[in-house]
């Protein structure tokens, strides 16, 4: 991506962190699929893994902020292709744990090196402190998301909900918030 154009200064700060997540989200998918074959929540779910050591399906939702669904694959997935193993307690099989396999951990053992790599060459343009200040920056912005979203989500009844309804149009999505006679998903 070419170096931002002057009128972006005037955009948003949401728009731009937008514009940067998706950036980022594109290169690691392009990159890492094409180096690994994997995609950026096979490497979120390994990366929690790893870190974390074994965890249950909900709590990677919690620390990947990814839908259960979505969750829900990336471990099918990756428990076909032997990068991850489980377990139960035969009382009550349905608090599953999930954990790295030794093919997975050494796959984690070659991206950790590339996850620092490509971090350090995004970051290099910030100074120690410039990258703590930032970090701040972003966690107080999150905070301030959630709150957001939690308060909103606590002031618009169901019956204000307009549900948001994905529409094919030629060769792009659109969305386009249209009522429609089901009820909305709470």
């Amino acid at each position: 991506m070419a170096a931002p154009r002057p009128y972006q200064s005037q955009k948003s700060i949401n728009f731009r962190i937008h514009l940067l997540a998706s950036s980022l989200s594109k290169g690691a998918m392009q990159y890492y699929g094409e180096k690994f074959g994997v995609g950026l929540p096979e490497m979120r779910i390994l990366s929690n893994l790893d870190s974390e050591g074994p965890l249950a399906a909900h709590r990677l939702v919690e620390l990947t902020a990814m839908d259960k669904a979505l969750v829900s694959r990336v471990l099918v997935s990756l428990s076909r292709r032997r990068y991850l193993t489980s377990s139960s307690p035969k009382s009550d099989p349905r608090k599953r744990t999930w954990q790295l396999s030794r093919s997975g951990a050494a796959l984690v053992e070659r991206l950790r090196p590339e996850w620092q790599r490509r971090e350090a060459i995004i970051q290099a343009g910030l100074s120690a402190d410039e990258r703590q200040v930032l970090g701040v920056l972003l966690d107080r912005m999150l905070v301030a998301s959630e709150a957001l979203r939690a308060e909103e989500t606590v002031a618009v009844t169901p019956k204000e909900r307009t549900p948001v309804r994905m529409t094919r149009k030629r060769s792009t999505v659109e969305e386009t918030a249209q009522p429609t006679h089901n009820p909305p998903l709470l």
